[in-house]
């Protein structure tokens, strides 16, 4: 039975699905830590409780290297080449994961979102880190991280949650394996890496969450380019942008709680739309008898009635839940607190305020650039049409005009082959 055993009122939580808390105080962030957090888990490894901070790591490399270099007398060079600035993180991807030597310096919220961003991964392993090209000083660091000192393999048993938008976790695995090729661009990008695909995720999720009878499947979100102009005459801005994503948003506390609530989050749990699919009508009398209890304990006004088949008891249920946060209730402040957060940390890197044209969704030349390597992945390079088809495949939509702005962009940064004056003969290669 998909059902929890005992259906009853309890908290709303999201965390299942989403990284955001509804306690303002939960929802503080820093990307860097959830890089940390984030490269651990890609690599399956643990840090010894032993090493504590970055100057315990520091001491156990003086005496590698000293001991081979027959003395101290370079070793104040190498710690300032290396420790003093930090430089030590980015020898390879696998030494992300000292930025979170400290737990003290981490908060509630960082894990929550790299439990987020985790989850995206499904089952993908790494099962061997690709090889980076280091000096002799990097190497003898190297082997002080991947000594028993200082790592170990983790044995923590992973659970993993059906991912609410296969598609989009699709895509985020396929562009992370092609990410992690290239050890240095990796380290370049992680981080961007990691909020490009926060928000995509996001903006899905919204645009999907209200569609539980079926499967989710991408839907259009139209960015612009920094570089260009915006304007309330361009439609499918209009329609289908910014201000669509940010009113979408407002469904997912409500309808991931329900599923939150409808499922025993200690084991694995499944989208809503799945889980609509696999009840019966043996289920129904459960679901109407959750509905008059949610409905006496969040003490609701709306008429309720019985409902008579599945549909129409989620539909029920979704009623509550979302009039539990309307204006004046007492959970009214847990949903602004929700809706803010998102907004703050997922959405709001890539919005911007062009004066009276409004909101757009915006992507600098460094996302850009980002996209497209991701997006032309093994291959050296794509027509533009087949480029803009991976792009939307990711959440990305360009109208003509973006389009325009892109192809000049592209030909400044000199990765475009042009094979006629054909629109459909211009390749983008990509730049690594």
């Amino acid at each position: 039975m998909p059902l929890v055993e005992q259906l009853k009122p309890k908290n709303n939580s999201a965390a299942c699905y989403f990284p955001v808390s509804a306690n303002s105080a939960n929802n503080k962030y820093e990307w860097e830590t959830v890089v940390g957090f984030f490269i651990k888990s890609l690599h399956n490894i643990e840090l010894e409780k032993t090493i504590n901070s970055l100057d315990d790591f520091k001491l156990l490399c003086k005496t590698q290297i000293t001991n081979k270099l027959d003395g101290e007398p370079f070793w104040h060079i190498i710690e300032k080449m290396y420790f003093d600035n930090e430089q030590v993180l980015n020898i390879s991807p696998e030494m992300q994961a000292l930025k979170v030597l400290n737990p003290e310096s981490s908060n509630a919220g960082d894990e929550r979102l790299t439990a987020f961003l985790v989850g995206l991964l499904g089952d993908l392993q790494l099962t061997q880190p690709p090889e980076s090209h280091l000096n002799f000083l990097e190497r003898e660091i190297k082997t002080v991280f991947d000594s028993p000192l200082v790592t170990k393999k983790s044995q923590k048993l992973k659970k993993f949650n059906k991912p609410y938008l296969p598609e989009s976790s699709e895509f985020f695995q396929k562009d992370l394996a092609f990410l992690v090729g290239y050890p240095e661009h990796f380290l370049q990008n992680i981080k961007s890496f990691l909020k490009l695909y926060g928000f995509l995720y996001t903006a899905q999720l919204a645009l999907n969450v209200r569609g539980w009878s079926s499967q989710p499947e991408v839907k259009p979100c139209y960015f612009i380019l920094d570089s260009e102009k915006a304007s309330k005459e361009r439609t499918k801005l209009q329609l289908h942008g910014h201000k669509q994503v940010v009113e979408s948003s407002y469904a997912l506390f409500p309808y991931l709680a329900l599923n939150e609530s409808l499922q025993d989050a200690k084991s694995s749990i499944v989208p809503l739309w799945e889980l609509v699919g696999e009840l019966t009508s043996n289920d129904i009398d459960a679901l109407n008898n959750y509905a008059a209890d949610f409905h006496e304990d969040r003490k609701l006004t709306s008429e309720l009635l019985p409902a008579e088949n599945i549909d129409q008891a989620i539909t029920s249920l979704i009623k509550l839940f979302t009039e539990q946060f309307k204006k004046g209730a007492t959970r009214e402040t847990a949903f602004n607190n929700f809706v803010k957060a998102t907004r703050e940390t997922l959405i709001k890197p890539f919005e911007q305020s062009r004066g009276r044209a409004g909101s757009y969704f915006v992507l600098n030349q460094d996302y850009l650039l980002l996209l497209t390597n991701i997006s032309i992945g093994s291959r050296e390079k794509l027509r533009l049409h087949e480029l803009l088809v991976e792009f939307q495949n990711r959440g990305v939509f360009f109208d003509k005009s973006s389009e325009e702005c892109l192809i000049d962009l592209f030909e400044r940064m000199g990765n475009v082959e042009r094979m006629s004056d054909s629109g459909d003969a211009v390749y983008v290669k990509k730049t690594i």
